[in-house]
């Protein structure tokens, strides 16, 4: 698969800073922290969105007991029924095909029952979602390499929590603001007030608390979204931090979470055989050294958002 080659004179990683920095700057904000007129910046966030180098922040809640997400991991004998079925269900919030331990993901607001054979689910943790460095996948290589031989057998608390209590006050507004703002924080505020018919105090109020309840994620590809291979990895471990330190150092996005007691880990590869050998190189050295009982994969094929 081909990269879609950025051809301005800024790296798009510039760009992606400033948005992690403060995810609703403006583009006139942009264009004067990077030096160049609004309209060349304006040419070089299209390009950048279009083309995913840069995807748009997203809003995901915390762990809490009235926020709870709902996983499944699923055998189906034909995955595509199934797949194209599922979507009837109001509920489901993503699903998608794959091949590997599953063949169906499911992400859900509530429990839903089905005849297909479940290997693994239940609610979600809080997500921890890298923030790439800038580097090749040669680099993070040595990045990680260091870090090997400084490794220690020492167990800390997982950021990767699931909360035993409700979030509150929140009322049929403040889910309303969430649903608004979920797959797009830049989204003008305007647009939210007409969906919700909140005002725009009470909008801004939930936004700028928006990091008691829940995280503000901001994904950067440096070759574009569509140049890689995304993957998921069931890990049976107790040394979270130390998988998410390691695997923090891909030159792509990384998102861990927990379902029950497994660690799950979707990640980025490239198609070049440096990139596709790495991830099985860190893990079968964190098995040998006894900082991982076991881990299964499964390749994502194609999936499904409802707008």
């Amino acid at each position: 698969m081909k990269s879609t080659s950025w051809k301005y004179s800024k790296d798009p990683y510039e760009i992606f800073k400033l948005v992690i920095g403060n995810p609703r700057i403006t583009k006139k904000e942009m264009a004067k922290n990077l030096a160049v007129s609004p309209s060349t910046l304006d040419i070089w966030w299209k390009f950048a969105i279009e083309n995913r180098f840069i995807i748009l922040p997203i809003f995901r809640r915390k762990s809490y007991l009235n926020f709870r997400e709902y996983f499944y991991f699923v055998k189906s004998d034909n995955p595509h029924q199934f797949f194209e079925s599922i979507q009837e269900n109001k509920n489901v919030l993503y699903c998608s095909v794959q091949t590997g331990f599953a063949d169906i993901q499911i992400i859900s607001k509530s429990e839903i029952n089905f005849e297909e054979e479940i290997v693994l689910s239940g609610p979600r943790s809080n997500y921890y979602v890298s923030i790439p460095p800038s580097c090749t996948y040669e680099e993070s290589i040595s990045r990680i390499e260091k870090r090997f031989k400084k490794i220690e057998k020492v167990l800390s608390e997982s950021p990767l929590k699931f909360f035993k209590k409700s979030y509150g006050p929140w009322d049929d507004l403040d889910e309303a603001i969430f649903w608004s703002f979920s797959n797009n924080v830049r989204k003008k505020f305007k647009c939210v007030m007409e969906e919700t018919g909140a005002y725009s105090d009470k909008i801004l109020k939930w936004f700028r608390k928006r990091h008691k309840f829940g995280d503000t994620i901001v994904m950067f590809f440096p070759e574009g979204e569509n140049y890689y291979q995304l993957t998921l990895y069931v890990i049976e471990t107790k040394y979270d931090n130390i998988i998410i330190d390691l695997f923090s150092q891909l030159p792509t996005p990384s998102v861990f979470y927990r379902i029950d007691k497994s660690l799950i880990m979707a990640i980025y590869i490239s198609f070049p055989f440096a990139a596709r050998s790495l991830v099985r190189r860190i893990l079968g050295f964190l098995k040998k050294e006894k900082l991982v009982s076991n881990y299964t994969n499964s390749i994502v094929e194609y999936g499904y958002r409802p707008d």
